[in-house]
């Protein structure tokens, strides 16, 4: 379950004994290898081939297009990048970073073990081994056991025993890491060294080199492989090691390693076949978007905690309609956490992730091929708007960066009509009909308007008319128009849609304009000229000032009736003679 490949698994003692017995015998062994090439920085623009003892570095393209094949292994310079938008092609090749991430981290639970596979063998019968912590850590808070033997407590920077004898032909054997009851500690082993032996060998294993469950990688990628949307990956019996993968387009492999390249970024899809993957520096083989394929079979993992793959969710936003949007989301995250909430002011909510960045587990494939998938909802939606308050129940929320929130039977309202009814007369305000027509699926109460007359706000009464307005249902709104200018004008009308809506168009808001209404002045129906109005007025009040006068003098001992006449009315009077003099003089 835990292969690391032919490398790993090799038995170093029996090889450095075969090459000894050969040269002792005087047997050469003769190649001829062919000459290295060194590829370095650019694009590559034309089909290549990368043999055995190339080395690479820089930041390497392969154009679209282009197809570069992998026959023997390549030496990968520290921080070198290369980025595929054509195609890889790796044939009983490999990509090796000179400077791969080597420390292992534990990586497991209080009352959990995690266990490196130790090949015995390398050291000879009887031998001793050394563990070394990583710079800036040490052994603390952590036990040591070798096979079935005594539990130890470990301390410092490295920690030496005694491994017995052991039988020549045995493989190899677990060596076991616990964390001590009541204590917290970060173990991260840097090598572990073996020591001893009849031919007194020291046999040095990174911490990278030995499998075992519940471990997490440690160290920074020795170069970048991307395999860019449109680009593709195909691996035939090859290994890729000590790369920060990522995937955009699409990768497939058969008998094919990705070794201490996790957690491999997928954005696209993987298709792998045998082989497997070994060595990631998180929880996970595969760090996945939610819309990435992944179809991985017949194949080995990492183990342990580290999951075959995690689909991951960032910053999901939801959009409602509008602002005030409350609800509750149920089941979210690995925990199944649930939550209440309500749209901001653009009708937004940031749904909380597992992290601080917000991004949430959505999908986990576990490394016993179980598979647990998030089943979250959202219910008792509510939204509370000038037109009245809508609801849903709700559903499944959907796995997605920016999903819409619907909210079923919400009105759209828009005027369908303007309607000016009386004739246009300057001074006087014509009479409107405006229609409101709803067709959506929701009631909407008290419906305001505003109108225009051209580029400025109408004279209207009243300012704001207003009506309900039911759901595949017209109503009408009757006001009156005033205007100024003589000539042709039109009203133009639509509804004032609630100020929590911030989806344009969703409840309506379309308008309408009337047809030309034209404006003139009012024909004067008495044919007599302002000064003789005037001069009538003036003596229909003297003859009312004298009869109040001998009235006053002839009927002191009688009943007195008093006519009064207000203060401002005889200015207005004054005022208007004095005008019609004006004129009678000019």
């Amino acid at each position: 379950m835990f292969s690391c490949g032919l490398g790993r698994t090799m038995n170093r003692r029996m090889l450095a004994l075969l090459l000894t017995t050969l040269m002792l015998t005087g047997l050469g062994v003769t190649t001829t290898p062919a000459l290295a090439d060194t590829i370095s920085g650019g694009n590559i623009t034309s089909d290549q081939t990368w043999n055995e003892g190339d080395t690479l570095s820089g930041a390497v393209i392969i154009d679209a297009g282009v197809t570069v094949t992998v026959n023997g292994s390549v030496a990968i310079a520290k921080d070198a990048s290369i980025e595929v938008l054509g195609s890889l092609v790796m044939e009983n090749g490999s990509l090796n970073a000179v400077e791969p991430p080597s420390d292992q981290q534990w990586w497991n639970a209080y009352g959990q073990t995690s266990r490196l596979w130790i090949p015995e063998s390398d050291a000879g019968s009887s031998f001793t081994i050394t563990i070394h912590s990583a710079d800036g850590y040490n052994l603390s808070n952590f036990t040591v056991q070798w096979k079935d033997g005594v539990k130890t407590p470990m301390n410092g920077d490295e920690y030496s025993f005694g491994a017995g004898l052991i039988p020549l032909m045995e493989d190899g054997a677990w060596l076991s890491f616990e964390m001590e009851d009541a204590s917290w500690g970060e173990l991260v082993i840097d090598r572990i060294v073996l020591e001893g032996g009849p031919f007194a060998l020291t046999v040095t294993f990174e911490g990278s080199d030995l499998d075992g469950p519940g471990w997490m990688l440690r160290g920074e990628s020795g170069f970048s492989l991307n395999i860019a949307d449109g680009g593709s990956l195909s691996a035939i019996n090859s290994t890729i090691f000590g790369a920060q993968l990522s995937i955009d387009g699409s990768a497939s492999g058969t008998n094919s390693w990705i070794r201490d390249s996790g957690p491999v970024e997928l954005s696209g899809s993987i298709s792998w076949n045998g082989g497997g993957f070994n060595g990631s520096r998180d929880d996970h083989d595969i760090r996945a978007t939610v819309a990435a394929t992944i179809d991985v079979q017949n194949g080995q993992i990492t183990g342990g905690y580290v999951d075959i793959y995690e689909r991951h969710l960032s910053g999901q936003v939801l959009q409602f309609p509008g602002l005030g949007a409350t609800f509750n989301l149920t089941g979210v995250g690995p925990n199944e956490v649930t939550y209440q909430g309500m749209s901001v002011s653009d009708g937004t909510y940031i749904v909380a992730g597992d992290e601080a960045n917000g991004v949430r587990v959505v999908e986990i494939g576990y490394a016993d091929g179980t598979v647990w998938t998030e089943s979250a909802t959202i219910s008792d939606i509510e939204w509370f708007t000038a037109w009245g308050t809508y609801s849903s129940t709700g559903g499944p929320l959907a796995k997605e960066v920016n999903p819409t929130i619907d909210i079923p039977n919400l009105p759209v309202v828009s005027v369908s009509n303007v309607d000016v009814g009386t004739a246009a007369t300057l001074g006087k305000r014509a009479y409107v009909t405006v229609t409101l027509q709803n067709t959506g699926t929701g009631h909407a109460n008290y419906v305001a308007i505003e109108c225009y007359d051209g580029e400025f706000r109408a004279d209207i009464s009243p300012a704001y008319p207003f009506a309900s307005v039911a759901a595949g249902e017209s109503s009408e709104i009757e006001l009156r128009w005033g205007h100024a200018e003589s000539g042709n004008a039109t009203l133009s009308c639509k509804p004032l849609t609630p100020t929590q809506v911030t989806v344009e168009g969703l409840l309506g808001g379309g308008g309408a304009d009337s047809q030309d209404a034209t404006w003139s002045a009012a024909d004067d129906a008495s044919g007599m000229s302002p000064v003789i109005i005037s001069l009538l007025v003036a003596l229909v009040v003297g003859v009312m000032l004298v009869a109040y006068f001998s009235a006053a003098r002839g009927l002191k001992d009688t009943e007195v009736r008093v006519i009064k006449i207000e203060r401002d009315e005889l200015d207005d009077l004054d005022d208007d003679l004095d005008d019609d003099l004006d004129e009678i003089e000019d």
